[in-house]
């Protein structure tokens, strides 16, 4: 009769070692890869935001122009001094700053966007400039 040797199925210590070894690697790659787009969102996100302020600002500005010309009279004028809103849960100054323009029938008005994060302003994260009639 012949004597088989039985081995033992399974992994070494050495091998599983390995195993975690290149788990452990492969799992940091993709936290830090998701890390970093969570953090590109959040600024895109906050970007996107800014650019609907600066957009809104600019549409205040031509409103304020039509309602002063229209047939019923508003003392409508868009505000230059800065202004602190809140925006989708999200703090932001808003600056602006009239330009010298060689016409005398409109305005260049350069705004700004500041996210306020402890009280502090941080930014410009984005800026936008438009000319506004002035008649």
């Amino acid at each position: 009769m012949r004597k088989t040797h039985q081995h033992a199925k399974g992994f070494t210590l050495l091998e599983m070692m390995v195993a975690i070894g290149i788990l452990a690697v492969a799992s940091a790659a993709v936290f830090f890869s998701n890390s970093e787009a969570l953090q590109t969102q959040a600024r895109l996100e906050e970007q996107t935001i800014a650019q609907w302020v600066l957009a809104n600002q600019v549409a205040y500005g031509r409103l304020a122009h039509e309602l002063e010309l229209g047939s019923f009279y508003a003392p409508a004028d868009i505000s230059l001094a800065p202004q602190q809103i809140n925006v989708a849960g999200l703090d932001f100054e808003i600056t602006a700053v009239v330009l010298p323009t060689s016409t005398t029938n409109s305005r260049h008005i350069r705004w700004e966007v500041f996210r306020i994060v402890d009280g502090e302003a941080r930014g410009p994260i984005r800026s936008l400039s438009a000319w506004l009639p002035t008649e």
